[in-house]
């Protein structure tokens, strides 16, 4: 009898290893699939970075150049405005130009468009053979933009703008933001010409000691989240290293009830890039649960279990490094 029993009780504690086991596994298979998640979005961003350093090298060998009188372009393909606003009227499949006549357009500032003309043919290649790219432009100290591809800026850009304390992608890329002139990437933000929310990697370009321009690329957080997040089986959503849920996929989002910034309808085009406000990082939000991810987001933790909505979750963070972001997955417990 005893035998019998206590051979009953191996076959329990064998079968509870097993299931132990199995579980170590599952969490295993699904930490690994995290993280190459995580790596194909990364190498998004690697991409971006990469192309824009390029870019950079490019446009400083150019401006490096002795004075060029021709330039890609005749002189109709661009109207002067009374407020000496420059820009291209239509959408001819190049580069389009606005010069916001901050500082009037008048032969010099023609003849450095001249110079910058010969930068739109790479400009449009960056663009065009990365699908995830969704606009790559050049931004000069005297407030022209020259960028790929046409977003018709003339009808709502307002004369006379400095698009140098306007635009993120400019001052944030300048040397009081910027003092070891790097590359970087900003954090998400409202898009002034109209394509929702994005980040940024953006980088300045020096003639000598002088900063001559920035250079940016924007990825769009609809194209992000539908490439990598809304199609897939798992609870999945991206979080900024500061807490903003910037993706979430439908599944996520039933479990936490919090929109990622693509469910946010955003159609109008404005003058100016707008910052997303702290208030809304999740560091910041009324629900106890919800700041207790956010404290766990800025620990080192891989992994935790936290209770939402009165049922537990184990949460598993992977990093998206160049961004210093974080695809995050959540598990029923």
């Amino acid at each position: 009898m005893g035998l019998r029993h206590w051979g009953g009780g191996i076959a329990v504690l064998a079968l509870i290893w097993a299931l132990f086991a199995g579980c170590g596994q599952e969490e295993t298979q699904r930490r690994t699939a995290l993280e190459s998640l995580a790596g194909e979005i990364n190498d998004v961003f690697v991409r971006a970075r990469t192309e824009i350093d390029s870019l950079k090298q490019e446009t400083e060998a150019l401006l490096g150049k002795p004075p060029q009188s021709a330039g890609l372009y005749p002189d109709t393909r661009y109207q002067l405005s009374r407020q000496y606003v420059l820009y291209t009227p239509e959408d001819d499949g190049g580069c389009e130009v606005w010069a916001s006549g901050h500082i009037p357009v008048g032969k010099t500032e023609k003849a450095r468009l001249k110079v910058y003309e010969h930068l739109c043919p790479l400009i449009k290649q960056v663009q065009t053979r990365n699908e995830f790219m969704d606009n790559v432009y050049l931004t000069t100290f005297d407030s022209m933009v020259m960028g790929y591809p046409f977003a018709d800026m003339h009808a709502y850009m307002t004369p006379g703008l400095d698009l140098t304390r306007a635009w993120v992608t400019y001052w944030a890329a300048a040397p009081e933001a910027n003092p070891e002139k790097n590359t970087l990437w900003v954090a998400p933000y409202i898009d002034a010409v109209g394509r929702g929310y994005m980040t940024s990697v953006i980088t300045p370009v020096f003639y000598g000691d002088f900063l001559e321009a920035t250079l940016g690329i924007d990825i769009t957080v609809d194209l992000i989240s539908d490439r990598f997040l809304t199609r897939a089986r798992e609870n999945l959503c991206i979080i900024t290293d500061q807490t903003l849920l910037v993706a979430i996929n439908p599944g996520a989002f039933e479990i936490l009830n919090l929109k990622g910034l693509e469910n946010y309808n955003y159609l109008k085009k404005e003058v100016e890039n707008r910052a997303i406000p702290e208030s809304r990082m999740m560091i910041h939000h009324p629900r106890y649960e919800i700041r207790t991810l956010a404290q766990w987001i800025q620990t080192p933790d891989p992994s935790a279990v936290i209770s939402i909505a009165g049922r537990p979750f184990r949460l598993d963070k992977a990093p998206i490094p160049e961004t210093q972001w974080f695809l995050v997955g959540l598990e029923a417990q």
